[in-house]
């Protein structure tokens, strides 16, 4: 009894490199958050900026998980210096959910590029899971919009603002855990 096997079936090799497309839209979610930030805090663009570097890099340049999230740390760092330049919690709350799908998304390429090889089509399943972090982001802005908005006379600040979103981030990443 033998057992052969067929050679021409054309192994994949597993490189473990993120997700590309999963990478491609954490770096324009990142991208999003510095120019919307810059925008209305020219201050905070230079913060921002940096941080977006340090996602792309991580992302397309040393495929490193640690980079990636660093810069997404510091492009919410501009974020949060946007807070303090600017008074409009509306676009700091937009640039902090950007910045929480970049960093989710981010994630995710490395999640996927670890179980699966770069020539695998990953793009339906990821596009699923954009979209649910979209989702996700954007009911958690809407609640801190409206717990910002209801005791108007509480005096809540944007930094607070920012901080209840910093938690959904939390949340969300406890919950991939």
């Amino acid at each position: 009894m033998s057992f052969e096997t067929d050679t021409d079936t054309g192994a994949v090799e597993v490189t473990h490199a993120p997700a590309r497309f999963s990478s491609i839209l954490s770096v324009a979610a990142a991208l999003l958050a510095v120019v919307v930030t810059g925008l209305f805090a020219p201050l905070s663009a230079p913060i921002g900026l940096f941080g977006l570097a340090g996602v792309a890099a991580g992302l397309f340049v040393f495929e490193s998980e640690r980079l990636t999230i660093a810069g997404t740390a510091i492009v919410f760092v501009g974020v949060v210096a946007c807070g303090f330049f600017s008074s409009v919690p509306e676009i700091m709350l937009f640039a902090s959910l950007a910045t929480i799908v970049s960093f989710d998304l981010g994630s995710n390429a490395f999640s996927v590029g670890r179980q699966l090889s770069e020539q695998t089509d990953t793009q339906r399943g990821e596009s699923v899971h954009a979209a649910a972090t979209v989702f996700v982001g954007v009911v958690a802005a809407g609640i801190s919009y409206g717990i910002y908005l209801v005791p108007a006379g509480a005096g809540l600040t944007i930094p607070a603002l920012a901080l209840l979103l910093l938690a959904a981030l939390f949340l969300i990443w406890s919950i991939r855990q």
